[in-house]
């Protein structure tokens, strides 16, 4: 079948089938040899042409007229008519004939006549891998992916195990859509040769899309100490399956790698924040402003603002909340997290001005913020603004929620209430053991109320457990040293 019988647009170098018409009379070995190469000699290539196809028409068994119809056809972009002898002299076993009928039928997009060249040798365990992988796109232009399959379990049986079938077994099973067969092929390749990160990817995803989530991060961590800084997609599915298994640990190492490499995806960045925020607010810092000035993404930003917090990196806060452009496309001020941060950073500077009207538009957007609350009145009570706590504190002091005892507590005592105070301070305590810290200020309290000798026993208490703890430590030190 021609390109013209294809349909569509030839390519530039297609020349249409020439229209023959053989010569007359009978076959003469001497006239038909001298006649060619007078032919060739004057230029007359079509007359050559025309000769050697009408040799071959006269003489099918001859082997030398078909390479010479070969020559002369090549010559005249005759492609098709050269296929066709090319064909028939790799049938007959031409030495050479093999491979250039397979390359030209591959070129003229013939899979037909590629499979029936390459299927029998394939099937007797014959074909190199270069040939297979000829053998198999052949199958593949014809949608006959079994078919393949077929001659590789043929193949199979002639040869023994072999990696390079199995690998191509493993990718047309899952082609066809059989997980089973694909995943039991790669299995034969990691029980069979030497386990490698490539087939380990391919198992661990199969076995995950049966939801074999264990399985799969077993098959990575076979493999893992073979694993290069660059098989990135290699620590990127590690990464995904030990967060699926919470393995903080190898998640963690599999992340730190793709973040160093810089080719962390954003949830990379978003996995390597959590793993890392509780331990190591820096390291979460470095993270989000990676991934805010690599994405853009407003979660990036805030986990920037928070961090720089918890680390307390006041010149980095400052510069996180200044970098958001006046006309705020994002629209991250319309987000109390801002505000939170642009009062813990004002506070921090002592700036009480800027912190109070902060916490202050934090509230506006979410009036049941406890932590802008909280935020707001630590600030006032250091701040001493008095005539501030007094306000906020009317109402039912003495019920505050759990959030906001601590500071209504401190608020009431810096305003002078100290038996309110105190009695917030009873009410907190009663269910739990006090430590030394608590115990403290409790005895500040009762002295502040008339109570010194409550004060001092508090204070006895106090002493008494901070040595009773300072005893334990000498212990625990003195036997870690004898071991």
């Amino acid at each position: 079948m021609g390109y013209l019988d294809q349909g569509g647009i030839s390519p530039s170098w297609y020349k249409p089938p020439m229209v023959v018409q053989p010569f007359p009379g009978s076959y003469s070995p001497e006239l038909y040899d001298l006649a060619y190469s007078a032919f060739l000699q004057s230029g007359q290539l079509n007359e050559a042409y025309r000769l050697a196809y009408t040799a071959v028409l006269q003489m099918p068994e001859s082997i030398s007229w078909r390479q010479k119809l070969i020559q002369v056809g090549t010559w005249l972009g005759q492609r098709e008519t050269v296929l066709q002898q090319w064909h028939w002299l790799a049938r007959h076993g031409e030495p050479g004939a093999l491979a250039s009928a397979v390359k030209l039928a591959a070129a003229l997009s013939r899979p037909d006549i590629v499979i029936q060249l390459l299927s029998p040798l394939a099937r007797a365990g014959q074909l190199s891998n270069a040939d297979w992988k000829t053998l198999i796109y052949a199958y593949g232009q014809l949608s006959e992916p079994d078919k393949a399959i077929s001659d590789i379990n043929l193949s199979l049986q002639h040869t023994g195990p072999n990696r390079f079938l199995l690998e191509q077994k493993a990718y047309l099973s899952y082609q066809r859509g059989e997980i089973t067969q694909s995943l039991a092929a790669l299995q034969s390749v990691q029980k069979h040769f030497k386990a490698t990160p490539d087939i380990a990817i391919q198992e661990a995803r199969l076995l995950s899309m049966q939801g074999n989530y264990a399985e799969a991060f077993a098959a990575m961590n076979h493999v893992r100490d073979q694993a290069t800084l660059n098989d990135v997609p290699f620590w990127h599915l590690l990464a995904v399956l030990a967060w699926e298994l919470h393995d903080h640990q190898a998640a963690l190492d599999a992340e730190k790698k793709l973040y160093l490499l810089d080719a962390a995806s954003k949830y990379d960045l978003q996995r390597l924040i959590m793993l890392v925020g509780s331990k190591n607010p820096e390291a979460a810092l470095a993270v989000a402003q990676r991934g805010w000035i690599k994405y853009q993404l407003p979660y990036f930003y805030f986990e920037s603002l928070t961090y720089a917090g918890q680390a307390q990196q006041w010149k980095t806060l400052g510069q996180l909340l200044r970098s958001v452009p006046e006309h705020d496309p994002q629209g991250l001020r319309s987000y109390a997290t801002y505000w939170l941060a642009l009062g813990q950073w004002a506070n921090a500077l002592k700036k009480y001005n800027i912190a109070e009207r902060a916490y202050a538009e934090a509230l506006h957007l979410n009036p049941e913020d406890t932590i802008a609350k909280n935020n707001l009145l630590w600030m006032l009570v250091d701040s001493s603004n008095a005539y501030a706590l007094q306000a906020l504190l009317v109402g039912n002091v003495l019920h505050p929620s759990a959030e906001l005892n601590d500071v209504t507590m401190n608020a009431l005592e810096r305003l002078g209430h100290y038996g309110s105070a105190l009695f917030l301070a009873e009410q907190s305590t009663q269910q739990s053991k006090l430590d030394s810290r608590q115990l403290l200020a409790k005895a500040s309290l009762w002295e502040s109320t008339g109570h010194p000798g409550i004060a001092w026993s508090l204070r006895q208490e106090a002493m008494t457990d901070s040595l009773a703890q300072l005893h334990q430590g000498f212990l625990q030190k003195k036997g870690a040293a004898h071991e």
